[in-house]
């Protein structure tokens, strides 16, 4: 039906759609020309970096000088777009080209076109991308002129793995509802799992320290998803991570993290109780007021993140865990 709209009108759809659309749109022969015409006026930067990243997937297996190449030309490219802006917008330029870039790469990760252990060559190339940034002053003082001074709590730096915890969760998430649920289809499972594997692979490669100033927020990230697989009992993904992490697998000392959460979680709560108890500024009273209102009319239900279950490690979850871990020190590498 698109091929017989006129030339103005089709531009005039195009307007309408997003980049991942576009980009559809964009493989059908017919509609090359055109869209990519509106990629190259309305999303310039996204058209450079896909291109850029199948110029580095038909390298793959890559080599060290091909992806310094491709790392040099993406960093270049975000610096280019960030060098135009006036000084006080360059911190949120870059790091909103940074984002865009990190999702696209992510999305070519979990694309089931792939080509075999890419996701390897795109998780070195993340690591190239971040060792380039971290090394070079003048790239760090255009994204943050200050970075001197900035804690190491909040490091700046691409690809770090807080970037992609979301996806992490999604797919524990999805690996709940699966062992919740007898009917989901062996085949949509089996996809789901090599999808799952692929991630875990690139995921736990962007946990290798490239410089101490991120350190202590690679542990924290990596302890925090540590527990969120426990929790689903997503084991495979986790041995998974921990395998191309180089992380040792403790099962007890990772449930007890759990555990501690817990105990920390509630803990504050209880503290957070008696302080607002004590001295409530007059925000917190109103708030009191409001919620003695709400629950005499209705009953309150907690948040998940309260829920004892949100903590909870079945021991089928711990077994599965001690017994692959066992399997993959004997030399089975299954998911490799």
């Amino acid at each position: 039906m698109l091929q017989r709209l006129p030339i103005e009108l089709f531009c005039t759809v195009l307007r309408y759609l997003p980049y991942d659309d576009l980009e559809e749109l964009h493989k059908i022969p017919l509609f090359e020309p055109v869209v990519r015409h509106h990629l190259l006026r309305h999303y310039r930067f996204h058209y450079q970096v896909s291109s850029l990243l199948r110029i580095f997937e038909s390298m793959l297996p890559s080599d060290e000088d091909q992806r310094g190449d491709i790392a040099d030309q993406l960093l270049e490219l975000i610096c280019h777009v960030v060098e135009k802006c006036p000084n006080y917008e360059h911190r949120n330029k870059f790091t909103d080209l940074l984002t865009i870039l990190e999702n696209i790469v992510v999305k070519r990760v979990l694309a089931i076109d792939l080509k075999p252990s890419g996701e390897n060559d795109y998780a070195i190339l993340c690591l190239d991308i971040r060792y380039k940034y971290l090394h070079q002053p003048s790239i760090r003082a255009l994204h943050d002129p200050k970075y001197r001074r900035r804690s190491t709590k909040y490091p700046l730096a691409p690809f770090l793995p807080r970037e992609y915890t979301w996806v992490w969760r999604r797919q524990c998430a999805g690996v709940t509802r699966f062992l919740n649920s007898k009917r989901t289809p062996l085949s949509l499972n089996d996809k789901d799992r090599r999808q799952r594997l692929r991630f875990a692979r690139f995921f736990g490669q962007l946990f290798k320290v490239t410089s101490l100033y991120l350190e202590s927020n690679l542990d924290g990230t990596f302890e925090e998803c540590v527990r969120e697989a426990l929790v689903a009992g997503d084991v495979e993904s986790l041995l998974a991570m921990c395998a191309t992490a180089e992380r040792p697998v403790d099962v007890m000392h990772m449930c007890m993290s759990v555990n501690l959460q817990l105990e920390q979680l509630w803990s504050y709560i209880e503290s957070l109780d008696d302080w607002i108890a004590t001295d409530p500024t007059p925000e917190q009273r109103a708030r009191i007021a409001q919620n003695e209102q709400q629950q005499q009319r209705q009953e309150d239900f907690p948040p998940e993140w309260v829920l004892p279950d949100r903590y909870k490690i079945t021991d089928d979850t711990k077994l599965r865990l001690t017994l692959m871990d066992n399997l993959y020190k004997q030399g089975w590498r299954w998911f490799d």
